[in-house]
């Protein structure tokens, strides 16, 4: 956005009639700019075009208040701040003499932005093509001041396809109220010029016309340069791939004098046909392509053959030839070039007895072997590795307060093996020199931030070891620890004060403060929808406090958080005077409407009875789809609202003999509503009331869902969130395939059942990236208490805790290893009804169940793998014909090894283990079930997708078979 030049004062002291009636004043002497200053000021306006702008957010910049006397300090401060804004073309004060002191009118004139961008005219081109093109370069709404520019730009796209005599000419007409600028581009492409005769220097293999038309070129057709240039780029790259990697082309036009018709003169080179050759010594096949790669890279560019020997030779000596050599040399022929590598690898070398290390008088060789890890006896010897343990031991002296140590090596080869091969005996030699301590540490010129604040942000303490990266490191915080309190020109410099001996170092840290900033005015632009308030509260920038410079990237991670703009700036705008700035945020706001759908295939095993009830594993496939729209700002108060609807078709169930049915049946949905309101009730936390129906399948069961839930989010900080929640609901299951007297009882007596509970959970997330984390913890925890007194039907409590862990494996390609244990536990409340016996006489029954919906299952692709659906669990919880009936009590813990293999291409390694116990006090780790497997990953814009084979550690005979030895699953994301 163009801001002009602020005027001071404009006009001041202007002699001018102001309405204040109903008929006009007389006129009053001129006074002189003197006549005004001082004089107490009795009102003030803000008028723009002739209308009152004084609303509350332009009146609250302004200084000049009435009451106060006026000075010209206030009035330019006041047209500071309504410049920052970034509203205003000019701003002009008048001062009026006025009954017991001066009036004042500031008169905005409005910068009108531009709303809107339209062409208009004989195009040639699609109005897309042009819009693209600007907005690319200059934005969807560009300022009135680079239309010209803009026009240009685009008549540069008019030449690029043919119309050279194109000319566009843009208009700007301004509206109001509100004020705004449609920016119009009148074009006049013109004719498209034609191609007229073409030369071609050089032979083109596959024939001239042949060659003509696939790089666009035919005589007598329309001119398209951009066209010409891609076919020519993709003819060189054809040619490339064919080993010509000199291959060259390019096109020079002659256009005639009317611009109607281009000759043109297209040059070649095709290049003679290039091979890369090898001498010497050999390299692995699969590595040739890594270290030489000129076919991958289609070039003999000097450079690359340059760098191909040095990664021949980096190569080689990370294999342990210690001396290996490698050159190229270029042979030219009839139409062919042959780039010719000679590789000299020398001898292998080996590690005799280990290394030697000397010098080390004050730090055991004990503190120094993790350093020598890689450099034992008999291993093969690598120079680098040397020289990393050179590093590492000159690091650990300098950190125990060597500053002065010195760590040399050198590799002393010695006469080669028996069996040719190389030895070397690496010594490394130390001069430890003197311990040097820390001793005074002083701050001078430190008059704004007391010495002890200082203090507690500096680790280097009297007797600590002086060690230079933390004196840097203290450096560090102490300039942060200024600039956080607004202090952004100060200056620090830290002067070692070593004494003779070397054994101390006295620190003096050198302040030049500076003036401090302190925020003036908090100005918020571009929110056209959202409330200022919303913006404001992210804020931890705050008007009369230091600018500090977290509170300013935070302050702009926090509103990015929020999701409800496109862009956000936050820059300071210094006042003459320097002591205080105001701060403008700008903000463009994001569309308030969101929407998204997708689809897929979902594969997986499930449990479906075989002819005589068993149960038996069958690989299902069943298509699914979503769709969610959204809206949110709604009333500018960052509300949300959100439709989510997914739905799958799975197929139709066997007929009760077991005959088989084809096609689709049985619907899997869920419909779900969802509305946010953030820091509701003037809480620091989110309510969000969710409304769903919903119908799933379970190896036992299948169910039907509907309910409500009210639930209060509260963030403890970036990483630790809390919750509390009210859920109230019904369950229906059916088409159980459990036997009546397999089922439990609060099933049976509950087919439909009611339940109305509180719950909390807590949560740590510290995870570099939730869909594919590389490293950091989760950890959670979830309870509930549903119960007869709030309106449910039945009452029980549960708990699920897990953790999952992530951690990079210390080598050079992206091995993650990834863990989770979790636990669930789970009881219910006792309830009597009554019943009748077997006599038809009245009894009771106790019920202390969970309900099927609510008890634990395991097994399946995203818990223990190798298993199908719900099939993990111990003997009481599966029934005579194999089906699960769950449990009150869960174990998992799964172990996995994540592994790159080419591209986006990964494998995976994983060993799991768990189960679901009837009760809680039937928890056995001794019944734990397992298995181990194997996975492939790819890396895809929506997440990992999965392919997992499980094989099961332990089989079991269930329903009177053994149990499948493997298990196929097909996922997206993560397993966990």
């Amino acid at each position: 956005m163009m801001k002009p030049t602020p005027r001071p004062l404009a006009v001041l002291a202007v002699l001018c009639l102001w309405p204040l009636g109903a008929g006009a004043q007389p006129a009053a002497p001129q006074l002189p700019v003197a006549g005004y200053i001082g004089k107490p000021i009795v009102e003030v306006r803000l008028v723009s075009e002739g209308r009152p702008a004084d609303d509350p957010a332009s009146m609250a910049l302004v200084e000049t208040r009435v009451g106060q006397p006026l000075s010209m300090t206030a009035v330019r401060a006041s047209i500071t701040h309504l410049f920052g804004l970034g509203r205003f073309e000019d701003v002009q004060v008048e001062a009026i003499d006025a009954p017991g002191g001066v009036a004042l009118r500031y008169d905005l004139v409005p910068l009108h932005s531009v709303q809107r961008v339209d062409f208009r005219g004989a195009a040639g081109l699609s109005e897309g093509l042009l819009r693209q093109t600007m907005s690319n370069r200059f934005g969807a709404a560009p300022p009135v001041g680079r239309a010209p520019e803009i026009a240009r730009t685009l008549e540069q796209l008019y030449r690029e396809h043919g119309y050279l005599r194109a000319a566009v000419r843009p208009h700007a007409t301004q509206l109001h109220d509100p004020d705004r600028t449609v920016l119009e581009f009148e074009v006049d492409a013109g004719a498209q010029a034609r191609i007229g005769t073409v030369a071609i220097e050089g032979v083109p293999a596959e024939g001239r016309d042949a060659f003509l038309r696939e790089v666009h070129a035919l005589p007598s057709t329309a001119y398209e340069p951009s066209e010409i240039t891609s076919g020519l780029a993709d003819y060189v790259k054809k040619a490339r791939k064919r080993g010509r990697y000199l291959a060259a082309a390019s096109f020079r036009p002659r256009p005639a004098a009317d611009g109607a018709v281009v000759d043109l003169t297209i040059t070649l080179e095709t290049g003679p046909v290039v091979t890369v050759a090898f001498r010497g010594d050999p390299l692995p096949q699969d590595k040739v392509a890594e270290l030489v790669p000129i076919a991958r890279e289609g070039s003999v560019d000097q450079d690359l053959i340059e760098d191909s020997i040095q990664r021949i030779k980096s190569y080689l000596n990370q294999q342990g030839y210690w001396k290996a050599d490698a050159s190229a040399d270029r042979q030219e022929g009839q139409g062919t070039l042959t780039v010719a590598f000679t590789v000299r690898r020398g001898p292998h070398y080996r590690i005799a007895g280990g290394v030697e290390v000397v010098g080390n008088q004050t730090v055991p060789i004990e503190q120094l072997r993790p350093a020598l890890a890689k450099l034992q006896a008999n291993d093969v010897f690598i120079e680098s590795n040397l020289g990393a343990a050179v590093s590492a031991i000159a690091g650990t002296y300098q950190r125990l307060g060597f500053a002065r140590a010195k760590v040399n090596a050198a590799a002393n080869e010695s006469n080669p093996s028996p069996t040719g091969e190389g030895l070397v005996k690496p010594v490394i030699a130390i001069t430890e020199g003197a311990l040097t301590r820390v001793g005074d540490v002083t701050f001078e010129g430190n008059a704004a931030v007391p010495e002890e604040q200082l203090r507690a942000v500096v680790k280097s303490t009297p007797g600590a070891p002086f060690y230079q990266p933390q004196v840097v490191a203290d450096y560090d915080a102490v300039m942060l620890e200024y600039r956080n309190r607004g202090f952004a020109a100060a200056s620090v410099l830290v002067v070692p004060g070593l004494s003779p001996d070397g054994t101390r170092a006295n620190l003096t840290f050198q302040i030049h403060e500076g003036q401090q900033t302190i925020v003036d005015h908090i100005l918020i632009v571009g929110n056209t929808r959202t409330d200022s308030r919303v913006i404001t509260r992210e804020l931890l920038l705050q008007e009369g406090k230091p600018l500090g410079e977290e509170d300013l990237l935070e302050s702009q991670r926090r509103l990015g958080a929020l999701g409800l703009f496109r862009r956000i700036r936050i820059d300071p705008l210094s006042h003459t005077s320097g002591g205080s700035t105001d701060v403008l945020v700008t903000v463009e706001e994001a569309a308030t409407l969101t929407m998204s759908y997708g689809g897929g295939l979902e594969a997986s095993r499930l449990l479906r009875a075989g002819p005589g009830g068993e149960a038996q594993e069958q690989l299902e496939f069943a298509p699914r789809g979503f769709f969610d729209v959204g809206r949110r700002n709604i009333g500018g108060k960052n509300r949300s609202v959100n439709l989510y609807m997914r739905g799958s078709l799975r197929p139709k169930s066997p007929e009760p003999d077991g005959t088989e049915r084809t096609g689709f049946g049985f619907g899997e949905y869920r419909l779900a509503g969802t509305f946010r309101e953030p820091r509701a009730f003037g809480i620091n936390a989110d309510v969000l009331l969710t409304a769903a129906l919903e119908q799933g399948v379970r190896s036992s069961f299948n169910f039907a869902r509907k309910g409500v839930n009210a639930e209060i989010v509260h963030r403890l900080s970036p990483g630790i969130r809390a919750s509390a929640r009210y859920a109230f609901g019904t369950t229906r299951t059916f088409d159980e395939q459990l036997d009546p007297a397999d089922q439990a009882r609060i099933d049976r007596l509950f087919p439909q059942v009611r339940l109305s509970g509180f719950g909390g959970a807590i949560s740590r997330d510290t995870r570099d990236d939730v869909l594919d984390p590389t490293r950091g913890t989760f950890l959670s925890a979830d309870g509930s208490v549903a119960a007869r007194a709030l309106g449910g039907q039945v009452g029980f409590m549960k708990a699920y805790i897990q953790g999952l862990w992530f951690q990079r494996v210390p080598v050079k390609r992206r091995v993650i290893f990834a863990s989770r244990l979790a636990i669930g536990l789970a009881d219910g409340f006792e309830r009597v009804l009554p019943a009748i016996d077997a006599e038809g006489n009245p009894t009771t029954e106790i019920v202390d169940d969970l309900p099927a919906s609510e008890r634990f299952f395991a097994g399946g692709d995203t818990s223990v793998r190798g298993f199908a659906l719900d099939t993990v669990g111990a003997p009481n919880t599966i029934s005579s014909t194999g089906f699960p009936k769950g449990g009150n009590a869960l174990l998992l813990m799964n172990g996995e090894v994540r592994l790159p293999v080419w591209g986006d291409i990964g494998a995976a390694v994983f060993m799991e283990g768990g189960n679901v116990f009837n009760r809680v006090t039937e928890f056995d780790f001794g019944e734990l079930r397992g298995s181990a497997g194997f996975g492939i990953r790819y890396r895809s814009p929506i997440g990992p997708i999965r392919f997992d084979i499980g094989f099961k550690m332990d089989r079991r005979q269930i329903g009177g078979e053994l149990e499948p030895r493997r298990a196929f699953h097909f996922a997206i994301g993560q397993v966990f």
